[in-house]
């Protein structure tokens, strides 16, 4: 009986070996696979967390990396400020996380032209900075070798907005709904981004231009700043509507959020003759109003895809691993993600898409 209690303990023992052995594999195997780190920390600094598009990327980021967590067994902290729109502001928020010996910092910057303060602070502690969707100066992103940005090309997003535009009016029926006065000249508005946002500069200068290329003569009535904020597009409509009332005939917004806003301003004035909308991003909202034949279309901006390479980036520098080809970095420092139209005919496949 003792003897086989001794064995039986024996075989407990050989047990627990193995299964610390395998254990000790694994923890070895991880972090090899994570340059011998089992914890990486991520600072990240919004510029505004109001701000619809930039606050659903970074709800990617954290998705991601919640998902490499459980698949390599490590933590990874990923601290997220706001800077509230102020460049100083957002100074302090590097700053504390140089002293924080963070990883890598993430900066959504306030002032794309007012980036030096924030790469010099990196720099000096060797911390890599990943700008992102508000793309800094070309020459301060050219400064240092562990400088990186991810976004898009706005001069891609106002060729397409222009698209949906131009698409619609070579519909002849279209055409004479859109051109209400019947004098040939499509009479618009622009409710405009930010004065410093290449994105807004971009947008407003190239769809235009290329609508008049497409053969279409337009007419400017006005233009405004609303910021990216549907209650100031919202103001700003109904200013236009008080100056110009049915003299519109088109809205180009630089982002779907100030076409809602001017959406708002429609609807609460009655307006039975609308104009044809246009806008950038691919909100939930305003996949909806394409539905209801409120918006003509959108063009798709890949919060996903700018968030998951944020965070792959992120990942590969904390570890000291090479960033993956699938990231498509171009120049070992950009990446930009494609845009694509939304109209009527698919806007029911980006609606199955899990939108912001």
């Amino acid at each position: 009986m003792k003897r086989l209690w001794m064995r039986g303990v024996a075989v407990c023992c050989v047990a627990v070996m193995l299964l610390l052995t395998a254990c000790s594999d694994r923890t070895l195997w991880t972090q090899e696979k994570n340059g011998n780190k089992d914890v990486i920390r991520i600072g990240v600094s919004i510029y505004d967390e109001y701000d619809i598009f930039t606050s659903s990327i970074v709800k990617y980021v954290e998705e991601w990396c919640k998902n490499k967590e459980l698949e390599m067994g490590i933590t990874i902290n990923v601290e997220v400020v706001a800077a509230n729109k102020n460049q100083l502001t957002q100074n302090d928020q590097i700053e504390k996380f140089v002293e924080k010996k963070y990883d890598v910092i993430c900066v959504n910057l306030v002032d794309r032209t007012n980036a030096m303060v924030i790469i010099d602070k990196a720099r000096n502690a060797d911390i890599p900075i990943i700008f992102w969707n508000r793309e800094l100066v070309e020459e301060d992103l050219e400064r240092w070798d562990k400088l990186y940005y991810v976004g898009s090309q706005p001069e891609e997003s106002a060729v397409m907005q222009a698209q949906i535009v131009t698409d619609a009016l070579r519909d002849e029926k279209r055409f004479e709904q859109v051109d209400v006065n019947g004098d040939g000249v499509i009479q618009y508005v622009i409710l405009e981004g930010e004065r410093s946002h290449q994105d807004a500069l971009v947008r407003t200068q190239v769809s235009i231009e290329e609508i008049k290329n497409a053969g279409f003569k337009v007419e400017k009535l006005g233009d405004e700043f609303a910021n990216w904020n549907r209650a100031q597009a919202m103001t700003k409509m109904n200013a236009f509507l008080d100056q110009y009332s049915w003299q519109i005939e088109m809205i180009i917004a630089n982002d779907d959020n100030m076409a809602l806003g001017a959406i708002d301003a429609l609807e609460e004035r009655g307006v039975e003759q609308w104009p044809l909308i246009v806008g950038v991003n691919g909100q939930s909202e305003a996949l909806e109003m394409i539905k209801r034949k409120k918006m003509e279309g959108t063009v798709y901006h890949d919060a996903k895809g700018q968030g998951q390479a944020i965070a792959e980036i992120a990942y590969a520098l904390s570890t000291q691993t090479a960033i993956p080809d699938s990231v498509g970095l171009i120049d070992n420092r950009y990446v930009y993600t494609p845009y694509s139209i939304v109209d009527y005919d698919n806007v029911q496949e980006y609606s199955k898409r899990k939108g912001y």
